[in-house]
C-alpha cells in the first residue's frame, strides 16, 4: 500500500514538473517573440519618422544586430537548442518559385495600374537621400544587400523564429501563419506611410500580409527558410525595380 502511495506521489510530482517546464518554455517563447518582434518597428520609426541621418544608420545597424543576433542567442543559449542551417530536405523549390513569380506579376500589375495615383516618388527620394541611396551605385548595392542578405535574414527571423515561437505558444498551422504575417506587416506599414497615400498603404500592406502568409506557409510546409526565401527574393526584385524607377529612373 505504501509503495502504491509513493508511486502515485511520484507520478503527480512528475506531471507537475512537466507542467511547470512547459509553462516556463511558453514564457520564454513569448518573451523571445516580443523582444525580436519590436525591433524592426524601432528601426523603421527611427529612419523614416525622424529622418535622423547618421543616427538612423546607427540605429539601423544596431537593430539589425538585435533582430538577427537575438534569435540565435535565444535558441542556442536560453533554450539550449541544437544548431541547424535549415537545409531543405522536403523539396518545395518549384512551388516557391512559381509563387514568387505570381507575386511579381501581381506587384507589377498593381504598380502599372494604380501606382502613379498612390505612390509619392518625391517623398521616397527625400527619405532615401538622407542615407545616400539616391545615387545609382549605392542604390544598386542596397538592392543586392536586401535581396540576397536581408531577405534571407528576414526568413530566419520572421519565418523560423517568430513563426516557430507562435507555433510553440498556441499550436496549429494557420494561426501561426497569419499571426507571423501580421507581425511581418507592421513595420512595412509604418515605412509605407511616409511615401504612399493611405489607400495605397492599405493595399500595399495587404499585399505584404499575403506575401508574409505565403512565406510562412512555405516554411511550415517545407521547414526550410531557404525554400521560403526564393519566393521572397523574387517578390523583392519586383519591389526594387519599382523603387529604382521612382528614385533613379530607367
Amino acid at each position: 500500500m505504501k509503495w502504491k502511495i509513493k508511486e502515485a506521489i511520484s507520478m503527480i510530482s512528475e506531471q507537475e514538473s512537466k507542467i511547470i517546464e512547459g509553462s516556463n518554455k511558453r514564457r520564454l517563447a513569448l518573451l523571445g517573440l516580443i523582444l525580436v518582434a519590436i525591433a524592426p518597428s524601432v528601426s523603421v520609426i527611427t529612419g523614416f519618422a525622424f529622418k535622423a541621418g547618421l543616427l538612423a544608420i546607427f540605429v539601423f545597424v544596431f537593430t539589425k544586430v538585435w533582430i538577427f543576433g537575438l534569435p540565435a542567442f535565444w535558441y542556442l543559449r536560453i533554450e539550449k537548442g541544437e544548431k541547424s542551417f535549415s537545409l531543405p530536405e522536403n523539396g518545395g523549390w518549384k512551388v516557391s518559385t512559381l509563387l514568387g513569380i505570381g507575386m511579381l506579376i501581381v506587384i507589377f500589375i498593381a504598380y502599372f495600374s494604380i501606382g502613379d495615383k498612390l505612390l509619392r516618388a518625391d517623398e521616397l527620394t527625400e527619405i532615401l537621400d538622407t542615407v545616400g541611396l539616391t545615387v545609382a551605385w549605392k542604390f544598386a548595392l542596397a538592392i543586392i544587400f536586401w535581396v540576397f542578405i536581408n531577405s534571407v535574414l528576414e526568413e530566419y527571423v520572421f519565418r523560423w523564429f517568430i513563426t516557430s515561437k507562435i507555433e510553440q505558444l498556441i499550436g496549429g498551422v494557420w494561426i501561426p501563419i497569419f499571426l507571423s504575417a501580421g507581425i511581418f506587416t507592421i513595420h512595412h506599414t509604418i515605412a509605407l506611410a511616409f511615401f504612399i497615400d493611405p489607400l495605397g498603404n492599405f493595399i500595399a500592406s495587404l499585399g505584404v500580409f499575403i506575401g508574409g502568409a505565403i512565406f510562412s506557409w512555405l516554411y511550415m510546409r517545407y521547414r526550410s527558410i531557404w525554400v521560403a526565401w526564393v519566393a521572397h527574393a523574387i517578390a523583392d526584385i519586383a519591389i526594387f525595380i519599382i523603387g529604382w524607377n521612382m528614385v533613379i529612373g530607367f
